[in-house]
């Protein structure tokens, strides 16, 4: 699976990009494959340019010497003297890389630990306890369960080129100790996975996947965002649209006082011309990331107050 990092501080990120260790939200965050451990990818990357491993040391026997009559004896003495250098040196040369690599490993875990800024998991029983939505995310006054099993149905249709092939659901709930109260994160995210009907039929493999995610609020299921990672632009606005327009539903906004239309318009403009774009109208905060291959939509909510604290 792909994990989201901090490109400042090479951190993970959290489901709403923000990080801890630089205390904000990442618009940009990097995407690694993490079916390696993240201090391993660190090994490989900090390595220097150019260093060759020690494996591959050889010794320069360009030039070679006809032995004089009677020195063969001396000959071999000097094979052995040299035999016994070249063999020190890549004994000490395999033991400093081991060394290197040990501190190196032993640096990115203390860098990448939690507890130099209170990150802590809750479990169930705590956010139960809570009897409260999370601190960490504006909430969308509908049950998100109801927009995600809506959405679900919707993609289940197979309507423009995709074929569910896989559901998860997933709890992450977790705080982070900032000074004063902790900031806190009920998640529940449930991702469909989608693949394209052609790849389907032809019974190819695909290498990254493409999915749409709902996450609520584990304790009261309030909707958090919606997130959908898609290489088809007309499923992109389709289902995008159709999160609008339930959410706009769930919350009872008035069909004269809706923005999907405008927000899909201004959406549909910019991916025309390979631009992301961040729009506030509404209820719905969205950002658009554009990628090489891939559409990437994030909606959550335009809480006003929020806008108003950060304008000020």
């Amino acid at each position: 699976m792909m994990r989201k990092i901090c490109p400042v501080c090479d951190l993970p990120v959290n489901e709403i990009s923000y990080c801890p260790r630089c205390r904000r939200v990442v618009k940009k965050p990097v995407y690694w494959e993490v079916n390696y451990l993240l201090n391993e990818k660190r090994n490989q990357t900090v390595m220097p340019a150019g260093q060759r491993p020690a494996a591959t040391t050889t010794v320069n026997q360009s030039t070679v010497h006809t032995p004089l009559p009677g020195k063969g004896s001396s000959n071999v003495l000097l094979f052995i003297v040299i035999l016994f250098i070249v063999i020190t040196t890549l004994a000490s040369v395999i033991i400093s890389c081991a060394v290197n690599a040990t501190s190196l490993e032993s640096k990115y875990e203390t860098a990448v630990g939690y507890d130099d800024y209170g990150y802590r998991d809750l479990n169930e029983a705590e956010v139960a306890a809570a009897g409260e939505h999370c601190s960490g995310f504006d909430h969308f006054d509908t049950d998100g369960r109801d927009i995600s099993r809506s959405m679900i149905q919707y993609l289940e249709k197979e309507e423009y080129g995709y074929s569910v092939i896989s559901q998860e659901t997933y709890e992450d709930n977790y705080e982070f100790k900032q000074d004063g109260d902790p900031l806190t994160f009920y998640e529940t995210v449930e991702s469909v996975y989608l693949i394209p009907e052609a790849a389907k039929e032809a019974g190819s493999d695909v290498d990254s996947y493409e999915y749409v995610d709902i996450n609520y609020d584990t304790a009261t299921g309030e909707l958090h965002r919606y997130v959908s990672y898609l290489e088809d632009q007309e499923a992109t606005l389709a289902y995008l649209k159709q999160f609008l327009l339930n959410t706009e539903a769930g919350c009872k906004v008035e069909a004269d006082q809706s923005s999907a239309d405008s927000i899909i318009e201004q959406v549909q403009a910019r991916i025309d011309q390979r631009e992301g774009v961040y729009i506030l109208e509404g209820i719905f905060d969205v950002t658009i990331y554009i990628y090489e291959d891939r559409i990437q939509v994030y909606v959550s909510y335009n809480n006003p107050e929020t806008v108003i604290n950060q304008e000020t």
